[in-house]
C-alpha cells in the first residue's frame, strides 16, 4: 500500500481514539443524571488551538487527531494568496485523505478554522488598497468557507506596511459583513507589539502600526497575538536578564505579558488568544566591547533540541526566561544574513568565558517545553484571556505539553 494511505489510515484511527474518549467521558456524566456537554468553555476555563504547518500537514494531522480531546480550534496553516487575489492551498486539503480528518474533529465539535497567510509588503498593499481587488478577495473567502463548510476563516497578514492600514480596516470590515451573518467565525492573527519603551532607545514621534486594535476588536471574533520570536527585542528584560548571560528566547512570559498588556488596552480580553511557541532557535553567539552578538542558525522543535543535546553529552537546563537551553562549540561557522543578526550592550556572558582553544564558535540553543507552556496558559488565565493557540502542532513538540491544556 501507498505510505499515504497507511498514515491516513493511522490518522483515522488516532480520530476513532479521541471520539472514544470523549464519547466515554459523556457517557459517564450522563450517567451520574449530568447533561452532556462537549468542548465548551462551561467545561474549559480557556479556549486550546493550534496551527498545522503545511509543511509538516502528516505529522501534523497525526498529533491533533491523538490529542482531539484537548483542542477547541484547529487551524490548517494552507492558503495564500496568489495573483489576482486567488486562494493557494498550500496543504491540498481537498484531496481525499483530509476527508476523515475533517470529519472527526467536526463531530468532536472542533471548530476548523484555516489560516490564510499572506507575507507579500508591497502585493498585498496593491490589493488591498484597490477597491474591486479587496471586495473581489472578500468574497473569494466568503466562499471558501461556505464551500469547504468550514466554521470560519484566520486572516494572517504580516508584512504589511502602515500604509495599508485603512484599506486593511475595510478588508475586515467587509470580511466580517460577509462570514457573521452565516454564523461564520473571523479570526485575525497580528504580529505581537510591545511597550514602545521596552523596544526602542530613542520613542520615535509617530508610530503607526498596520493593524487598527480597535477595528478587530470591532469585527473579529477572535485575535490571537503571535507572542513569540521575541529574541532580543526588549530592552529592559535584556539589561535585566541579558546582562553577563545568554538571554534570546523564543517567548519569555514576562515578554508576552508585556504583549498581552498592550492589547487589551483595546481589544476585549474574551477575544483574544495568546499565541505560544512549540519551537525554538539555535543561535551562533559572540562577545566583545562589551555587547554579546547573536546570529541565528536554524529552529529547531523540541525533539531536534533534546536529540542534539543528548548527541553533546548535555543535560538541557531552564535559562531566566523559563525556557530550556544549553551551549556548546563547534570549529563549524556559518555567515548568516544581516537580518538574523542582532547586538546588545551586556556584560561578558558567563557561558562564554570557558577558554576556548583555537577558532571554536560558541553556540546557544533556547526552546520551550511543557513547563514554558505552563508559563503561558497561567498568564492567558490571569488576564481572563479567551485562549491559548500553539504554534505548532506538528508531533514535534515537547508531548507534555499536551497535559498543560485542561
Amino acid at each position: 500500500m501507498k505510505r499515504s494511505y497507511i498514515l491516513g489510515l493511522a490518522v483515522l484511527a488516532a480520530c476513532a481514539a479521541a471520539f472514544a474518549f470523549r464519547t466515554a467521558s459523556v457517557s459517564a456524566a450522563t450517567a451520574g443524571g449530568a447533561a452532556p456537554v462537549l468542548n465548551t468553555n462551561s467545561t474549559k476555563p480557556l479556549v486550546y488551538a493550534a496551527w498545522v504547518p503545511y509543511w509538516q500537514s502528516q505529522s501534523g494531522q497525526e498529533d491533533i487527531a491523538l490529542h482531539l480531546d484537548a483542542m477547541d480550534e484547529v487551524s490548517p496553516f494552507s492558503y495564500e494568496i496568489g495573483t489576482g487575489g486567488s486562494l493557494i492551498d498550500d496543504m491540498n486539503i481537498n484531496n481525499g485523505s483530509w476527508d476523515g480528518w475533517f470529519s472527526a474533529i467536526k463531530d468532536l465539535n472542533v471548530k476548523v478554522i484555516p489560516t490564510i497567510a499572506d507575507f507579500q509588503t508591497n502585493a498585498i498593499y496593491r490589493m488591498l488598497s484597490n477597491t474591486k481587488s479587496r471586495q473581489a478577495l472578500e468574497d473569494n473567502i466568503a466562499a471558501l468557507v461556505k464551500a469547504q463548510g468550514f466554521n470560519g476563516i484566520d486572516i494572517d497578514f504580516e508584512a504589511m506596511s502602515p500604509a495599508t492600514r485603512p484599506y486593511y480596516s475595510l478588508f475586515i470590515q467587509g470580511l466580517a459583513m460577509r462570514l457573521h451573518p452565516s454564523a461564520k467565525f473571523l479570526t485575525c492573527t497580528v504580529v505581537p507589539r510591545n511597550d514602545p519603551t521596552r523596544v526602542y532607545a530613542t520613542v520615535p514621534s509617530n508610530i503607526i502600526y498596520p493593524e487598527s486594535y480597535p477595528v478587530l476588536n470591532k469585527y473579529c471574533d477572535e485575535v490571537r497575538l503571535m507572542a513569540y520570536d521575541q529574541m532580543t527585542t526588549d530592552l529592559p528584560l535584556d539589561a535585566s536578564k541579558g546582562n553577563g548571560a545568554l538571554y534570546a528566547p523564543v517567548a519569555d512570559a514576562a515578554w508576552a505579558k508585556y504583549v498581552v498588556k498592550s492589547a487589551i488596552q483595546y481589544i476585549s480580553p474574551k477575544k483574544i488568544m495568546l499565541g505560544v511557541p512549540t519551537y525554538g532557535y539555535e543561535y551562533e553567539v559572540s562577545w566583545a566591547n562589551n555587547e554579546t552578538t547573536y546570529q541565528r542558525v536554524r529552529a529547531f522543535n523540541y525533539f531536534d533540541a533534546m536529540d542534539r543535546a543528548d548527541s553533546l553529552g548535555i543535560a538541557p537546563v531552564r535559562n531566566s526566561a523559563g525556557e530550556l537551553s544549553f551551549t556548546f562549540t563547534s570549529s563549524t561557522y556559518i555567515a548568516e544574513p544581516s537580518i538574523l543578526v542582532s547586538t546588545v550592550a551586556s556584560a561578558q556572558p558567563i557561558e562564554l568565558k570557558a577558554p576556548n582553544p583555537g577558532n571554536l564558535t560558541t553556540f546557544f540553543v533556547s526552546f520551550p517545553d511543557a513547563q514554558s507552556v505552563a508559563a503561558k496558559v497561567s498568564l492567558a488565565k490571569q488576564y481572563g484571556l479567551r485562549g491559548i493557540v500553539l504554534f505548532k502542532g506538528d508531533g514535534g513538540m515537547d508531548p507534555n505539553i499536551w497535559n498543560m491544556l485542561d
